[in-house]
């Protein structure tokens, strides 16, 4: 779930309240943005907590099974706090409508009052409509509020995806792939750093894949420059970048040192060429290996971010082993393990040869335990070293007490939500968004900590 920030969209003159609770992956945030304006123009007033709001939205993901089951979790809580009366409407809207659809949802929850799919329109689906979820399932170019921290935002490139893996639902929820023109992304970038956006993180379902839907085709390469050149933006961190997709103008930006930061997202899902072929990822191992190979060598100083997926069908003993010493060999700085779900209306979900549940289990937890490992040597190769690190915000404990001396921050290292952090003490103020020098003193788990300097 997405901690919201309120700084930007309080509106004390609005008479109605709503609240967001976004689960899901940073694109599914963008909706969420998306939709905190539409509510705002509709004339609500934005609160953090659901508690007393007269309505609130529930911004769901479909990806995974877990993920669906989560949301019915919010959806029960969400019904309680209506029939205790300390909320009164529910509106669920996202991946989870658009997969599963309202028929069951709404049958299931007739206590929600209202059902969007994707990403949002003015009209909406309740179970009386005769609207499809497909007729809301378009690209929208409202204006988003940003809910992250003030020096952070989200791009969202493109949406959709148009590959097929065989274990991906991403398709049937979010349709094919569709790029954002340039000129589109380059003024909300202008619109971002003006609001004291510092850092821009690029997200889309697979990001090395922009481009080549629109008329010209213009590279990642040629949209990254264009982005370095706004006025305000200190750091871009590029996500989910598809192996294939790199060519040699891009490794070369990465190359250059400028504002496009030494990071970059790659979800490998596997390296056995078997069950890359049933993944239909339509790459190999070779071909995987000389990309980190060019990317190692030419790229100083670094970080590469994978996921991987245990458990496919058809992974025997022997292949999860072959991932678990590619992993080791390339000695990736982050990355994330997922355990495979079969996901009705996927072809893997029919395939023959599932993996025991108990095998998937004992596989994630070994490999999440080398990745582990991995991500602490790198942290501890940093001691005594001076990181420039990013303030977030001051370090707040479990009951809530803010520490004034200490701070939590990231390096370039560190994408937000989902990478470790930098623990930073300063004997003075620090504020949000400020570039500090710190010397590393030593780590905690993956984490790192430090003084200014």
């Amino acid at each position: 779930m997405v901690i919201l920030n309120s700084s930007k969209i309080s509106d004390n003159n609005k008479r109605s309240t709503f609240s967001i609770v976004s689960l899901g992956c940073p694109k599914n945030l963008v909706d969420s943005e998306i939709y905190v304006r539409q509510m705002r123009e509709q004339g609500y007033e934005f609160q953090v907590e659901p508690d007393g709001s007269d309505a609130v939205v529930l911004n769901t993901c479909g990806f995974l099974k877990s993920a669906r089951e989560e949301a019915r979790e919010y959806i029960r809580s969400l019904i309680d706090m209506k029939n205790e009366g300390r909320i009164k409407r529910i509106i669920v809207r996202g991946c989870m409508t658009q997969f599963e659809g309202i028929g069951q949802l709404s049958t299931e929850f007739p206590d929600v009052d209202e059902w969007f799919g994707i990403p949002n329109e003015p009209q909406n689906i309740t179970p009386k409509t005769n609207l499809t979820l497909e007729q809301v399932a378009t690209p929208s170019e409202i204006e988003r509020d940003i809910l992250t921290a003030d020096h952070v935002a989200y791009l969202r490139i493109a949406d959709g995806c148009s590959r097929r893996c065989s274990f991906c639902t991403i398709p049937d929820i979010r349709g094919k792939f569709r790029s954002e023109p340039i000129d589109k992304l380059i003024a909300e970038s202008k619109q971002l750093a003006a609001r004291g956006v510092k850092e821009l993180v690029i997200v889309a379902q697979e990001t090395t894949f922009w481009g080549v839907d629109l008329p010209d085709q213009p590279t990642l390469a040629k949209l990254l420059r264009r982005i370095e050149e706004v006025d305000g933006i200190r750091w871009i961190r590029l996500m989910y970048a598809y192996p294939s997709g790199f060519d040699d103008e891009l490794i070369k930006l990465f190359a250059q040192g400028g504002k496009l930061l030494p990071y970059i997202d790659i979800p490998l899902q596997h390296i056995n060429d078997t069950i890359l072929s049933k993944m239909n990822r339509r790459v190999t191992r070779h071909e995987t290996e000389q990309l980190i190979d060019n990317l190692r060598s030419k790229i100083d100083q670094l970080v590469l971010r994978t996921s991987l997926i245990v458990g496919f069908p058809g992974e025997t003993d022997e292949i999860f082993n072959e991932l678990v010493g590619f992993v080791s060999k390339w000695k990736f700085e982050r990355a994330g393990v997922f355990a495979f779900s079969a996901e009705s209306k996927t072809p893997a979900a029919k395939f023959n040869d599932q993996v025991p549940n108990i095998t998937i289990e004992r596989r994630f937890n070994l490999l999440t335990d080398v990745c582990n490992k991995l991500a602490a040597a790198w942290g501890k190769l940093q001691k005594n070293n001076i990181m420039q690190v990013q303030i977030d915000g001051n370090y707040i404990d479990e009951s809530g007490y803010v520490e004034q001396n200490l701070y939590i921050g990231r390096t370039y290292a560190d994408a937000p939500d989902i990478d470790p952090v930098v623990y930073v003490t300063n004997n003075s103020k620090l504020e949000s968004g400020t570039v500090v020098n710190c010397e590393i003193l030593e780590t905690d788990g993956n984490n790192l900590v430090g003084f200014v300097v």
